[in-house]
């Protein structure tokens, strides 16, 4: 008996659950339908108030989301409240917010997180958990139920349209806790700023907040006071909509007042400066509302040793005093020596700049930054930079310092051929290595402290010697053409040339005063006019050459046949390592060999140059036969045996 009931009662339920569909006729309108369903009858009366009923017997086809009467009777909606022209244009927003007008969707096409624009302009969002399809935070009961026009969805709840949004003031005058931010923005007549299009971002210190801040709204009442209240309130906006989700730790971001505030994130908390967020994405029509619990206070403007930033640019005006970055204003049509002139004008330096307003009016005197840092910024050290990077370099000029760098503009780059392309081996990045660290010194050195004729030892461990002429400062050839530019770890001269580092002495071998090697051609000696002291010693050494040599010595200059009695490195080789000691003055003269008809010759001057060994012969008309060729066979035993006993 018990189990027939029980299974009566599973029937009737079922049959209950059904009955909308099964009452359904596909071959009627959507509000027949709804007529003939039974739990709708609500639905049907507000539709027929709203003057609806022809808009859902249209073509459509139109889905139709249908609260069921205990939905309405949950909603409280009671419809004869509705009367009045406002009223009812009410009652049509909620309405057609039940409607969606660009096709018949089925219950299986809804994907979970859909987001769709209903019949009265708003979105409305989907989610499908395990089969079952919710609208907003309703859910459908009965799914694709047909007519002849579209498709119904029974649901559970009336859904009710988003509110409209409202601008920030009126967010704000809103919300109770914001009663001190709303009389500060109307003290400061900012009302309206914040009322415009936007979007904006404000951080909205509570009623508390201004309370612990002792900000005291009376006190503001001279010019100068609203002034300071306006750049308070000013450093709580950001131009552009920003959700709290969208906010990275360290994020810094320049506010409406010019100064910058930066972010902290941690474990999902966000602070700005010293305030917290209590309450994140309050939404407006003109932006975003994020709640905190501090008033933000702006930094006090800087006055200490620094650079003028743009923050639209994101770039220095080099050499510009405090002053001058004070000074600079948008004009237009602006007269100047006859002419009109529309752009960025320095009141104090008298430039002009062809910019535009926003740029010319953001510029600020700020901290200096690193060296590295700095010259990317300066706009003329752009192949500087590149260098940098390319040798590694960037985070050594980042480093703590002090350093002095003397950084060549891209003109001196260009001026010296450099092709920052062209090193790509170990090797080439090694010597542009060399090349840039020749450019820096350890320690920071201004112009001032520099005296004439100063040498000092640069980073890649070569001198570089300065020169001052009238106040003109000069490093090697190059020109400080702008000096002192401050950085946070040094400081930075302008200069109009690439410093090359001197060449490597080359290195002389044990036993050797001199050495004789080839030219990069390999057609002759690299040093044919040596002169030396009496007891030093000449080498003549080469290694893998591309052709083979010697060294041969020849009795006078012009000869290219050796003297057989001479110095005589051997066979010609690509590979020789030849010395002579010279023990007394002379002048020692010598050929290679193969070359000697290419003028592959030199000489070396030992001493004086002359023998004390040579003889000068003196025609005489006294002169008797045979006495010059005595005199010439004994010139030439002497020689021999001079050749004979020279060391080797």
């Amino acid at each position: 008996m018990h189990k027939r009931n029980a299974l009566i009662a599973l029937i009737m339920t079922a049959c209950l659950m059904t009955m909308p569909i099964a009452m359904a006729d596909s071959s009627e309108d959507i509000p027949t339908n709804a007529t003939n369903t039974g739990v709708h009858d609500t639905l049907v009366d507000a539709l027929v108030q709203a003057d609806l009923v022809s808009t859902l017997q249209g073509d459509g086809p139109f889905t139709v989301f249908a609260p069921t009467d205990q939905a309405f009777a949950d909603a409280g909606i009671d419809l004869s409240t509705f009367d009045t022209d406002e009223e009812i244009a009410v009652l049509t927003d909620i309405l057609l917010y039940h409607v969606y007008t660009a096709g018949a969707v089925y219950a299986a096409d809804v994907t979970d997180g859909l987001t769709v624009a209903m019949a009265n302009g708003d979105d409305a969002s989907f989610t499908v958990t395990d089969g079952t399809v919710m609208i907003g935070d309703a859910t459908v009961t009965t799914a694709d139920v047909m007519a002849s026009n579209g498709v119904i969805h029974v649901i559970d709840k009336v859904l009710m349209p988003p509110a409209d949004l409202v601008d920030i003031a009126a967010v704000a005058m809103s919300t109770g806790m914001h009663d001190s931010l709303v009389a500060a923005l109307v003290k400061a007549d900012l009302v309206s700023t914040v009322q415009g299009d936007g979007p904006f971002t404000v951080f909205a210190p509570t009623d508390q907040a201004f309370t612990n801040a002792g900000i005291d709204l009376d006190s503001f009442t001279t010019d100068e006071e609203i002034a300071a209240l306006t750049n308070i309130l000013l450093y709580h906006v950001y131009s552009g909509a920003v959700n709290a989700a969208d906010v990275t730790d360290g994020l810094a971001v320049q506010m409406v007042n010019g100064d910058y505030a930066q972010f902290t994130v941690t474990e999902g908390t966000v602070m700005i400066e010293d305030a917290t967020v209590t309450a994140a994405d309050v939404m407006a029509s003109n932006g975003v509302i994020h709640v905190i619990d501090k008033v933000l206070m702006p930094p006090a403007p800087y006055t200490g040793v620094g650079i003028c930033y743009n923050s639209a640019t994101h770039m220095i005006a080099a050499g510009a005093s405090m002053e001058e970055c004070g000074a600079y204003m948008y004009v237009e049509n602006y007269s100047m020596n006859g002419q009109e002139f529309t752009g960025c004008y320095n009141t104090v330096s008298h430039s002009l700049t062809d910019t535009t307003q926003a740029i010319c009016e953001s510029y600020m005197w700020t901290p200096p930054v690193d060296i590295a840092t700095t010259a990317m910024s300066t706009g003329i050290h752009t192949s500087l930079v590149a260098a940098l990077s390319a040798s590694e370099l960037v985070a050594t000029l980042q480093g703590d310092g002090p350093f002095t760098v003397f950084a060549p503009t891209d003109q001196a780059f260009a001026d010296a051929g450099i092709d920052l392309a062209a090193f790509t081996t170990d090797e080439d990045i090694a010597t542009l290595t060399d090349i840039l660290l020749y450019h820096v010194y350890s320690g920071a050195v201004n112009a001032a402290d520099v005296t004439d004729g100063l040498t000092v030892a640069m980073v890649n461990g070569d001198d570089a010697s300065f020169t001052v002429t009238d106040g003109t400062v000069m490093v090697g050839d190059a020109t400080v053409v702008l000096a002192d530019v401050p950085a946070s770890n040094g400081v930075i001269h302008v200069i109009d040339k690439v410093l090359m580092p001197p060449a490597d002495e080359p290195v002389v071998p044990e036993g050797c005063d001199f050495v004789i090697g080839l030219t990069d051609d390999g057609m002759a000696f690299d040093n044919t006019d040596l002169s030396i002291a009496v007891g030093e010693t000449v080498c003549w050494i080469w290694n893998d050459a591309a052709m083979a040599h010697n060294v041969a010595q020849i009795r006078e200059e012009g000869d290219t046949t050796r003297d057989v009695a001479g110095e005589y490195s051997g066979a010609a080789a690509t590979n020789v390592d030849y010395r002579i000691t010279f023990d007394e003055d002379e002048t020692f003269y010598y050929i290679c060999e193969p070359h000697a008809g290419m003028g592959m010759d030199g000489k070396v001057v030992v001493g004086t140059g002359i023998s004390e060994t040579s003889t000068t012969v003196v025609d005489s008309d006294d002169n008797t036969p045979g006495f010059t060729a005595g005199i010439a066979a004994i010139a030439l035993i002497s020689a021999l045996v001079v050749a004979g006993s020279r060391r080797r």
